[in-house]
């Protein structure tokens, strides 16, 4: 047994040997992953403010709903439904927590669902940690942020976020004054859709009954 040991110390130390020996080879190596060719996104420049903007935005018109986007685009902002029934601990059929105006740049504001009220201000902010030299992400990108997250866990995000007062860095009376852009916003959709209806149900076209839009709808409820 003794002489096995021997005999295996002797090739470990042989093999550390040979490699340590050609250190030529270990250094070819390392140049051969270094020479290899990154993705071109790896090395693309940070784009200029402008496109960065422009970008956003595209972005967020691809993930929005229609009604949502050009609510955004006409407005400045995009009124969203919080979460309703179980998933959130309230009842089936239960109205939902909160409606939100969603602002960039600014602080989600929480409404009571049914009477529009603010009562909450819950302040989150997602950084730009690229090299755009702005601490802040484009407009589109900075809405779509809190959209995605109030979609996909509201709860997380009333937990985290600082919670102030309504009008504590969005005035009241901007409120107001977009929750009365928002509803004449709705009262011209409603006249569109009930005109278009009516002229296709006079041409004898399918489908004359005109639609609401989803998310007028469910703000009204």
């Amino acid at each position: 047994m003794g002489g096995l040991w021997v005999v295996l110390l002797v090739v470990t130390l042989g093999a550390l040997a040979l490699v340590l020996g050609r250190p030529g080879r270990l250094r070819g190596i390392g140049r051969s992953r270094r020479g290899r060719s990154l993705p071109s996104w790896i090395s693309e420049a940070p784009p200029a403010p402008e496109e960065a903007e422009r970008r956003s935005l595209d972005l967020l018109r691809s993930v929005v709903n229609p009604d949502e986007w050009e609510m955004f685009e006409e407005l400045g902002f995009i009124c969203v439904t919080g979460r309703r029934g179980p998933r959130s601990g309230r009842p089936a059929g239960a109205p939902p927590r909160y409606r939100y105006l969603i602002y960039p740049h600014l602080p989600v504001v929480a409404l009571l669902p049914r009477s529009m009220a603010p009562v909450r201000e819950y302040c989150v902010q997602f950084p730009e940690r690229g090299e755009c030299g702005t601490p802040l992400l484009p407009r589109g990108d900075d809405v779509l942020a809190k959209w995605m997250t109030l979609r996909a866990d509201e709860d997380r995000l009333l937990s985290y976020a600082n919670v102030g007062n309504a009008g504590c860095q969005v005035p009241l009376s901007r409120i107001e004054r977009d929750l009365k852009r928002l509803e004449r916003w709705q009262s011209r959709r409603r006249r569109a859709a009930q005109n278009g209806g009516s002229a296709a149900s006079a041409g004898g076209s399918p489908g004359g009954a005109g639609r609401l839009s989803a998310v007028s709808s469910s703000i009204r409820r």
